[in-house]
């Protein structure tokens, strides 16, 4: 039995009628600003040397996916870097990183590729016209209105958020735990081939 340090006897708290012993710690002084040293709730601390500052996310440790697919939302290629690498550097490495031979384009048969706004730029119009792609990017400030419309055109670029959040549906992915960018890119491997194999 543990006696209160009132030396009262422990009471009942439930009305069943079983007896709830508390147990009374005595205060300890506390030195400094006034404040506990608490130490980290989990073991097992997110981020690592090769994770970046994520500029989104008030500077936390992070890794950024690249990603490039199909009009079906097939993956095709990633790329795995820091939070704080800018997209438009790494678009040679996407395209050359791409899983399937890429067919010989013409003027007669031409391949599209629709970019965001994040590669609005000389290099990735110059990277575009080396890999003679067709780009279709959006503008840093938004599409003109005066401008025509195409009959048919439409945007294409919600395919490629579609495959994000397929991503998210893998836990592995979800939150990222991974302290290094081969590991990170291991994962979305396996998840780009199950996606692949499902469609």
């Amino acid at each position: 039995m543990i006696a209160l340090p009132s030396g009262r006897e422990p009471e009942s708290l439930s009305k069943s009628g079983r007896a709830a012993y508390i147990s009374m710690m005595s205060s300890e002084a506390l030195i400094g600003n006034g404040k506990r040293v608490m130490g980290h709730t989990s073991g097992r601390l997110r981020g690592g040397k090769e994770c970046g500052p994520n500029p989104t996310d008030r500077a936390k440790p992070g890794i950024k996916d690249h990603l490039l697919c199909d009009g079906r939302g097939v993956p095709l290629s990633v790329v795995v870097t820091a939070a704080n690498v800018n997209d438009s550097p790494m678009l040679p490495a996407l395209l050359n990183n791409c899983v399937v031979v890429r067919r010989q384009a013409s003027s007669a048969q031409p391949q599209h590729l629709c970019l965001d706004a994040a590669y609005d730029n000389a290099p990735a119009h110059r990277v575009l016209l080396i890999e003679t792609y067709q780009g279709h990017i959006a503008p840093k400030r938004g599409r003109d209105q005066s401008l025509p419309r195409h009959e048919s055109g439409k945007a294409r670029r919600w395919v490629v958020e579609v495959v994000h959040a397929w991503h998210d549906r893998f836990r592995r992915l979800v939150v990222n735990w991974e302290k290094t960018t081969e590991s990170r890119y291991a994962f979305l491997c396996l998840a780009n081939a199950l996606i692949a194999y499902r469609m």
